[in-house]
């Protein structure tokens, strides 16, 4: 799943040390996101959730 993720997220564009918000709660599918990330390149910025 996540190199479907880095795949999609190239496809987008993405360039290596570009950021990437990612909001989620702590999670596999959090895991995935930031693995996704990372393999296309980027830089995640995790966002909470719960902060308005």
């Amino acid at each position: 799943r996540a190199n479907r993720l880095a795949h999609y997220l190239i496809g987008l564009g993405i360039q290596p040390d570009d950021r990437v918000a990612i909001c989620a709660q702590r999670s596999l599918e959090m895991v995935v996101g930031l693995l996704g990330i990372l393999k296309a390149g980027g830089a995640y910025v995790p966002l909470d959730p719960g902060y308005p």
